[in-house]
């Protein structure tokens, strides 16, 4: 009986005991609480509706996310939108600071008299540009150190126009005052090219005419092509009031038949050529040219050439850069069709040049022309913590350039002289916008009428920087 009892009540206990624990999991004994929600019946626990409802929750807090999220995208485009319509402006400038030094003889003094020391700001040129409405841009430009050949001072127009982007067949059009498409060294710009001055190719390559001209870039970028009609003005402030002619057809096209796209350029073939078909509102043209500098005398110099009624430029190119090491060359043959017998000139360049730190000459595709080099390490020098001396070395370049002209044309009684030019300069990077140059040139010149031959040596400084 008493082990009857005894296992009654041990039954009752266990009994008790399951009956009991919902009841107790309510109390807080979290140890007996089922696995499965599903299986309580009461308390504080969520059931399968508040787990859906805790579902919509999380739904609407991500879809009013996402809507935020939507509306500040909106407000972006909007803000983009407004500022498309709007012409951006920012500004930018250059200062070329020159130091020039001759060396002559006897004979060179009598040839082209006392050349004199001079120092001058090359150039000092302020402008703006920008863009607006998604398909225009803009540029402004005037330096205020522009000399002419006689080395009068006068404020000069540079690059004055408005260009319409993404046009069908055309491409871009550029409308104003700026650069005819001629000549891979008159397309690179003065902050770019290699050596302080062009070389005497140069004083047949067409420069800063009014006109306008489309551009095209075919969509690997290996091939541009640009013409356009032009008016013969200048950089001085463009005004002309003639009707005896004075315009102009110029073209020119570009391939590149190899570019190292892995090395964005630092392998690069590049042919070019150029052709101009130029109207003169003066019968009456004279030729002259320094000795690849800007100031000094004129070492060549055709006098008048009369019953000029207009004449023709061809300037075939070729570029080639591997990694440090490159070469550009171009030969210009100038037809000057005459009321008499007509006249035939000659020029030509070749150059080369050497990064001792490994950069290379940056190719611009869209222009078909060199664009900034870019130095691997900046000129620095400071002190560190520790007392010792951490300098930046920038980009050294090492440069050679030999340019021919022959102003000379027996058949049309023209003697203009001829000279062959060599230049040898040293350019030091010491950030992507300054650099210090220097260069020597020594001319070899047959002067004008047939006189004696004599020469001119050219020590010139640069210190330069733009923004």
């Amino acid at each position: 009986m008493r082990r009857l009892n005894g296992m009654w009540r041990f039954l009752s206990g266990c009994l008790g005991a399951l009956i009991m624990a919902p009841w107790a999991g309510a109390q807080g004994f979290q140890e007996l609480r089922p696995i499965d929600p599903s299986y309580m019946v009461g308390g504080n626990y969520s059931t399968a509706a508040a787990q859906s409802a805790s579902a919509d929750e999380l739904a609407q807090r991500v879809a009013d996310l996402e809507k935020a999220l939507g509306d500040i995208k909106a407000k972006e485009a909007e803000a983009k939108k407004k500022a498309a319509e709007k012409f951006s402006v920012s500004v930018n400038g250059r200062v070329y600071v020159d130091s020039v030094f001759f060396g002559q003889s006897a004979g060179s003094m009598a040839a082209f008299g006392d050349a004199q020391d001079t120092v001058q700001f090359r150039t000092a040129r302020l402008g703006a540009y920008g863009s607006g409405f998604d398909v225009f841009d803009y540029k402004i430009e005037v330096d205020f150190a522009g000399r002419d050949i006689t080395n009068d001072q006068s404020t000069a127009f540079k690059d004055v126009y408005l260009g319409i982007n993404d046009l069908p067949l055309l491409g871009r059009v550029q409308i104003g005052h700026f650069k005819e498409p001629f000549s891979i060294e008159e397309l690179t710009s003065s902050r770019f090219i290699t050596f302080m001055e062009r070389s005497l190719l140069n004083v047949f390559a067409p420069q800063r005419n009014v006109g306008i001209a489309a551009y095209r870039v075919s969509e690997n970028e290996r091939f541009t092509f640009a013409f356009g009609g032009f008016r013969t003005i200048g950089d001085k402030p463009p005004y002309v009031s003639d009707d005896d002619g004075g315009y102009v057809f110029t073209m020119r096209g570009t391939y590149l038949p190899w570019y190292d796209e892995a090395t964005n350029g630092r392998g690069l073939l590049h042919l070019g050529l150029g052709y101009s078909y130029r109207d003169v509102d003066n019968p009456n043209q004279r030729i002259r040219a320094r000795a690849e500098t800007n100031v000094g005398p004129s070492i060549l110099d055709t006098g008048n050439i009369t019953g000029v009624e207009d004449f023709q430029l061809l300037d075939p190119e070729i570029a080639f850069v591997y990694g440090p090491f490159s070469v550009q060359a171009e030969y210009l043959v100038a037809f000057y069709n005459r009321a008499g017998s007509d006249a035939d000139f000659h020029a030509a360049y070749v150059q080369m040049s050497y990064f001792l730190t490994g950069e290379h000459r940056v190719y611009d595709r869209k222009k078909g022309a060199f664009s900034r080099v870019k130095p691997f390490e900046n000129f620095f020098r400071v002190r560190t913590c520790d007392g010792n001396i951490e300098m930046g070395r920038g980009a050294w370049e090492l440069a050679y350039r030999y340019s021919w002209l022959d102003l000379d044309d027996a058949d049309a009684v023209i003697f203009g002289g001829n000279s062959s030019d060599h230049t040898v300069g040293v350019n030091w990077y010491l950030n992507p916008y300054t650099r210090l140059m220097f260069n020597y040139v020594y001319a070899q010149v047959s002067p004008a009428n047939n006189t004696a031959d004599s020469d001119l040596s050219v020590f010139q400084m640069r210190a330069q920087f733009d923004f």
